[in-house]
Parts: structure tokens; sequence; C-alpha cells
């Protein structure tokens, strides 16, 4: 391989490196599983909540149940005293008590169908948010290993095309090297062009006859376009401008 082929050669290494890193760093695997974590992150915050949402209601059912219990032993109490009372006043007292307890234990149903109803949709909630955590952590695992199996295929790409990279500079001397890299810098990774006819590759503007004269005249197959200055590899000299 002559050092122009190398040159050549070097710059669609050095192109395709850009390319595959620029893969690497755009895998949608990878937006994807940002997405998810972010999506976990709130589904874990709104489960927090719907947890003690759900511990509040059972503890106020578990107080609704031991006042309802405390109401009905109060209910016996005071109708075993009615049965064995004979004072009218006495009496009309307990009644008066049975029927204030009866209130109190209509109300004390009453908010435990409402609890009973609450518990049920924040359960339900509850649930559904746990299906959904389930299916995003499946969902974070298959992006993930997608994500692994794309990162190893091309970083095994780009490790490839860094040992060919090695090779092909071995094959350039200092100066050429030093130039192409300055290049490289200057019109980001498009440093060569190739003389195809008389036009230069990637600035496309024809040259000129005398310009062509001043080429051949160098008698060298890289030297610099006087158009755009990349390097400018001369595959034809024996084009007649």
């Amino acid at each position: 391989m002559t050092q122009t082929d190398a040159l050549l050669r070097l710059q669609e290494v050095d192109l395709e490196l850009i390319r595959t890193k620029r893969a690497l760093a755009a895998l949608p695997q990878k937006e994807k599983i940002k997405k998810i974590k972010q999506a976990a992150k709130s589904l874990s915050s709104e489960l927090t909540k719907l947890v003690g949402a759900r511990k509040d209601v059972q503890i106020d059912l578990d107080d609704n149940r031991a006042t309802h219990q405390h109401m009905l032993d109060l209910v016996e109490e005071v109708s075993t005293k009615v049965s064995t009372t004979s004072d009218y006043r006495a009496i009309a007292d307990l009644e008066a008590q049975l029927t204030h307890l009866a209130k109190r234990i209509e109300r004390l149903d009453f908010e435990k169908a409402a609890l009973d109803k609450d518990l049920a949709k924040l359960q339900e909630s509850e649930a559904k948010a746990c299906a959904l955590g389930r299916k995003l952590q499946s969902e974070a695992q298959i992006q993930a290993d997608a994500y692994k199996q794309a990162t190893a295929d091309i970083t095994a790409s780009i490790t490839n095309l860094n040992e060919e990279r090695e090779q092909l500079v071995s094959k350039l001397d200092t100066e050429l090297l030093e130039k192409y890299n300055t290049a490289v810098q200057r019109f980001g990774g498009l440093a060569v062009e190739k003389l195809v006819g008389n036009n230069p590759s990637i600035c496309r503007v024809s040259l000129q006859p005398s310009s062509y004269a001043d080429i051949r005249a160098q008698n060298t197959e890289i030297t610099t376009c006087p158009y755009c200055h990349r390097m400018l590899v001369v595959t034809d000299p024996s084009y007649n401008a």
C-alpha cells in the first residue's frame, strides 16, 4: 500500500469512526432507558402516596370498627339495664341513650361504607401501579439488554477501525501525518480530496489549466488544493488540462 492509498484510506477510517461514535452516542435504547427511569421514578412517588393513603384509610376503618363494636357493647349494656329497671325516668333516660347510640351506629355504618369504597379504589390504583412498575422493570431490562448488545457490536467495530487506523498511520511519514492531522482539525474530518479529471472531489471547483500545470510541475501525488486548501491527491497525473 502506497502512502497515497494509506492517506485516502485513513480519511475513510476516520470518517467511519466519527459516524460510528455518533451512532453509539445516539443509540435509541439509551433515550428509552432514560425515559423509563423517569417514568419509574414518577410512578414510585405516586405509589408511595397511594400506599400512604391506603394505610390511612385502613387505620380509619380499624378505628371505625373498634368504635362500632364499643357502641354495640354499650347498646347491650343499656338494654340490660332497661330490662332490669322499673323506674320510669331511668327507663326514659336509658331509651334516650339507646336512641343516641343507634344514631352513632348508623353514622358509623355510613362512614364505614364510604371508607370501604375509598379503600377499594386505593387498592385498585395501587395494584395497577404495581403492575405498571413490573411492566416498566421488564421493559427496562429489555432495553438494557438491547443497549448492551448494540454497544458491544459498535464498540467492536470501533476497535477494529482503530486497529486499522494504527496500521495506516504507521505507513505515513511524520510530515505527511502532521499535515493530515492539521487538515482534519481545520476541515472537520474532510481533510483529503482526490483530483478526478480537473475537479477536486470535495470542493468541486474545476482547476484552471494554469493551476493544473502548477500541480503537475510539482511532480508529486499529494499536494494542496489551490481553492479550498485541503490535501489534494493527484491520481491522474497524465491528465492534460
